[in-house]
C-alpha cells in the first residue's frame, strides 16, 4: 500500500513538474531584442500588437506573432510624461505631455488601433506633466494632477472627459495638489480611490463638481515615482 501511494505521488510530482514547464502556462524568456526606441509607455492593443513610445513622438507597434517593430502614425505631440488609459471602445486616451522637465502640455488625444489614427481632442483646462488618466465605470475618463510649469506647479483641478458629449467637465470644488501620477482606482462605492503616492489616501467623488473625503494614512510617507496595480484578494 505504501509503495502504491508513493508511486501515485511520484507520478503526480512528475506531471506537475511537466505542467509547470509548459511555456503556454508559465511563459518563457526570449533572447534580448533590439528595438528602435525605448518602451517607456506601452499598451497591449485590441489588435494583438503592443504600442509603445519613448521620450518624444515616436509611437511604435510591436507584433509578438512576427516579432517585428514598425512605426505607428505620430500623435503630433511629445507624449512622453503623458497620462494614458483605454476607453471602453479600445481606444487609447492620452493626456498631457512634455515640453521640458516639469512643463507639460494641454493637449489630449485619442488613438484608434484598428486604423492607426490619432485624433486631437479639445485642450484641457491647463497643461499636465505626469498626470493620471482613469477610465470610469460609465466610460468617461478622469484626468488628475500633473505639473503645469515650474512657476505654477501642479494642476490642482481634476477634469472628466465626458465621452457622450465629447467635452470636459471641471471638478472645480475638488482642487487638490497631488504628486506625480496619482494611484487612482475605481472603488465599489462608485468613487475613485487615491491610494498614493501621498501618505494620506482619499476617495474622490466625480459627480457634479467633485469632492474629496479622507480615508486613512498609509504606513509610509510619500511614494513619489513609485508604481501601482490592482490585485484581487481572496
Amino acid at each position: 500500500m505504501r509503495l502504491r501511494v508513493f508511486s501515485v505521488l511520484f507520478l503526480f510530482v512528475l506531471a506537475s513538474s511537466a505542467f509547470a514547464q509548459d511555456p503556454a502556462t508559465v511563459g518563457q524568456w526570449s533572447s534580448v531584442m533590439t528595438w528602435p526606441y525605448e518602451a517607456i509607455h506601452a499598451h497591449l492593443l485590441s489588435t494583438g500588437k503592443v504600442m509603445f513610445w519613448d521620450r518624444g513622438d515616436h509611437s511604435q507597434l510591436w507584433d509578438p506573432a512576427s516579432n517585428t517593430v514598425t512605426a505607428a502614425t505620430p500623435s503630433g505631440a511629445n507624449i512622453f510624461c503623458s497620462g494614458h488609459a483605454f476607453l471602453t471602445n479600445g481606444q487609447i486616451f492620452v493626456t498631457g505631455g512634455h515640453i521640458t522637465n516639469f512643463v507639460g502640455l494641454r493637449s489630449a488625444y485619442l488613438y484608434r488601433p484598428a486604423d492607426d489614427v490619432w485624433t486631437q481632442l479639445p485642450d484641457m483646462n491647463d497643461a499636465r506633466w505626469y498626470p493620471t488618466s482613469t477610465t470610469l465605470p460609465n466610460g468617461d475618463m478622469l484626468v488628475i494632477s500633473g505639473w503645469i510649469n515650474t512657476t505654477i506647479g501642479v494642476n490642482v483641478e481634476a477634469q472628466v472627459w465626458q465621452t457622450a458629449t465629447a467635452s470636459w467637465r471641471n471638478l472645480s470644488t475638488a482642487d487638490l495638489a497631488l504628486p506625480f501620477y496619482p494611484f487612482m482606482f475605481d472603488a465599489p462605492n462608485g468613487k475613485v480611490f487615491c491610494a498614493g503616492p501621498s501618505k494620506t489616501t482619499r476617495y474622490l467623488d466625480v459627480a457634479g463638481t467633485g469632492s474629496w473625503t479622507s480615508v486613512a494614512d498609509s504606513s509610509y510617507g510619500t511614494r513619489n515615482w513609485g508604481s501601482m496595480m490592482m490585485a484581487k484578494c481572496c
